[in-house]
């Protein structure tokens, strides 16, 4: 059973604690990159930051989760024990911590958490690192899989795996320009952006497909590393081929069947299927691993649930929580290779930390008409006019809704694809609601 199933929200819902929430924002401080103030709750925690499991840790700018979700996959199906820790979530706070299958229980998160409550000045997502530390302390586990927050230099996830045995970095691009010092789309800002997330590695480290801009700073960063750089495109590559799929080294070939859908999907999995194979996976488990995945917020399709009401059997209903330039790129290819659909929609919403130009841009002429409205969830957005005025600058045909109710009424039931995009956050509140 999936853990985003209707039957987990459940339960989880109904054990709903806001002493959490207020525990996550006592004593907290404005978000400050930096290294000293989680060192300093480690120790007096008397937390190990050397692990007898294997360490797996992740960044990027996308597909992160993507890759750890495969990867998860991979050793479930081997019959690995292991536990991960994600940012951010999208419905529930205790999706941050998963152990075998499982998310941690709110009541356990909520005692680890009071005993956090001490140490002075730690963010929200510090605390949850430092809780997810507390949480795998005692456990008897084969891999730690941990996704980065913001950039990685001055990480949390840092602090806590500051030796992992493996390091993946997923594609890197232009994202949080609001922490960069030019805060612009340029050379200079894309320099620093790949500096924070890989100056700092030296584990070994697996390279997913990059710009070519990219891979060349990337290795640049990381030349006093002197352990191994496993690179997509020298070392493994994604072919495709009459619509199929095919994972390619020096030693392997075979086709990757799967439901996955989307290039850049495919070529998220073939990083993990690298460190499958080379942490000795059997072939026969990684291709079984890879026939069924699923990724919630991530090129999800919604085939039951509250949001399909109101719409056509045959609508083709897409949540996806790309938010910047490279994401939304990579949405808008996979879903013209894939549909063929003349009628597509397009229903978005942005936090006001993300750039909705650049991710405005790609969506010209490949939607009939775009939805802004503004989500539910999240304090911090841009209003649904604002949006609608970076689009009208763009020549994107596009109107404003109070509601999705609202939108499926425009529809008249017609059949076509809808797409749902914009923010982790407002996909999370409509999956909240898919399953009330």
């Amino acid at each position: 059973m999936s853990l985003m199933s209707k039957s987990i929200y459940k339960q989880a819902k109904s054990k709903q604690d806001h002493s959490v929430e207020k525990l996550l924002l006592s004593n907290q401080h404005k978000i400050r990159l930096g290294l000293g103030r989680v060192n300093k709750a480690i120790k007096n925690l008397n937390l190990n930051t050397e692990y007898p499991a294997n360490v797996c840790t992740v960044n990027g700018t996308s597909g992160k989760n993507s890759i750890i979700q495969i990867f998860k996959n991979i050793l479930i199906k081997h019959k690995k024990k292991y536990a991960s820790t994600y940012s951010p979530h999208l419905v529930l706070i205790t999706e941050r911590v998963e152990h075998n299958k499982k998310f941690i229980k709110l009541a356990l998160l909520k005692k680890i958490l009071l005993s956090i409550n001490k140490q002075k000045n730690l963010s929200q997502f510090e605390k949850l690192i430092i809780a997810f530390g507390l949480f795998i302390k005692n456990l008897k586990l084969d891999w730690i899989l941990a996704e980065f927050g913001l950039f990685g230099r001055l990480d949390a996830v840092r602090a806590l795996f500051p030796k992992p045995n493996i390091h993946i970095i997923s594609p890197i691009s232009w994202d949080h320009l609001n922490w960069t010092k030019t805060k612009k789309m340029n050379l200079k800002t894309l320099k620093e952006i790949v500096y924070e997330k890989t100056s700092f590695l030296r584990s070994k480290v697996y390279i997913s497909k990059q710009n070519p801009t990219v891979l060349r700073l990337i290795l640049s960063n990381l030349k006093k590393n002197k352990n191994s750089k496993i690179i997509y495109g020298k070392d493994f590559k994604l072919i495709k081929k009459n619509k199929k799929y095919f994972y390619k080294d020096k030693i392997h070939k075979f086709e990757i069947k799967s439901n996955l859908f989307g290039d850049h999907m495919y070529e998220n999995a073939t990083v993990a299927i690298r460190v499958a194979l080379d942490f000795k996976v059997p072939l026969r488990t990684i291709k079984v691993s890879l026939s069924k995945i699923e990724i919630p917020g991530r090129m999800q399709l919604i085939k039951k649930g509250k949001l399909r009401k109101g719409l056509n059997k045959k609508t083709v209903l897409i949540l996806d929580g790309s938010h910047n330039f490279q994401q939304s790129e990579q949405v808008n290819k996979a879903i013209s290779s894939k549909f063929k659909f003349k009628n597509r929609y397009c229903v978005i919403s942005m936090i006001n930390t993300k750039d909705p130009y650049s991710f405005l841009k790609t969506f010209k002429n490949k939607f009939k008409k775009i939805y802004f409205v503004n989500m539910e969830r999240e304090k911090n957005v841009f209003p649904k006019e604002k949006l609608k005025d970076i689009a009208d600058k763009l020549n994107i045909k596009s109107t404003i809704a109070n509601n999705l109710d609202e939108i499926k009424k425009d529809l008249k039931n017609s059949s076509c694809l809808l797409l749902i995009t914009g923010s982790l956050y407002f996909i999370g509140s409509l999956l909240d609601k898919n399953y009330k």
